[in-house]
């Protein structure tokens, strides 16, 4: 017995180092592809929501003679969107970008100032309109806006200080919504790519993410 004793013994400190060390270089190596991975399916149901809500534009503009909803400006709130695409829609859910949230609660985020994230799903947010996309279907000047995106994105930089109200007979390759990381200068986007990729919703239905910043090739 006191042979067997002695044959047991534990892990030396430099053992329990080097499987630490291990361990923290397999992590520092799997975390970043998990999270390009967990990132890659938001960006993708980010797709998919912007694709429901095309189908659901398109019938509505099939109900009332090609004409599409429209809101005073590009950015938050959206009720009358929301409540246009409803009897088309039954998924609330559908109106908000999975990763937006991440965006967190900043000046721009959080216009009415009521500490909530105006980008996330919320029932706050969905009794006041506010969504994660943008909606370029709008009556009111740019100048006039709340949001960067009317004054410093669409004014300045890609559309000009007018109206924009849109119809199904304006040109199939028009964006019609956008996701909310289209701003012009920022490097990057909250779908972990270069650029400010955004996901768009062209007015012909089709929806894919933008390879260049969004006003380089906003129509």
């Amino acid at each position: 017995m006191g042979e067997e004793r002695l044959n047991k013994r534990g892990f030396t400190l430099i053992e329990l180092l080097v499987v630490i060390a291990i361990i923290a270089i397999l992590a520092a190596i799997l975390f970043p592809v998990f999270a390009r991975a967990r990132e890659s399916a938001r960006a993708t149901t980010c797709r998919s929501n912007l694709h429901q809500l095309g189908l659901a534009l398109h019938m509505y503009a099939q109900d009332y003679d090609e004409l599409l909803p429209i809101e005073p400006h590009a950015g938050n709130p959206h009720p009358l969107l929301m409540a246009a695409l409803r009897p088309y829609t039954k998924n609330m859910g559908l109106f908000y970008c999975p990763s937006a949230p991440a965006v967190g609660t900043t000046k721009w985020s959080d216009v009415d100032r009521d500490g909530i994230c105006d980008l996330r799903d919320c029932p706050e947010n969905r009794s006041k309109g506010n969504i994660s996309y943008y909606y370029f279907s709008f009556y009111g000047l740019p100048s006039q806006g709340i949001n960067w995106i009317d004054f410093f994105f669409l004014a300045k930089k890609a559309w000009g200080n007018r109206p924009r109200i849109m119809t199904m007979h304006w040109d199939a390759d028009c964006w019609l919504m956008s996701d909310w990381y289209c701003e012009p200068n920022n490097p990057h986007s909250g779908h972990r790519g270069i650029l400010c990729q955004a996901n768009v919703l062209w007015l012909d239905g089709h929806v894919k993410m933008i390879p260049r910043q969004a006003r380089l090739i906003f129509k």
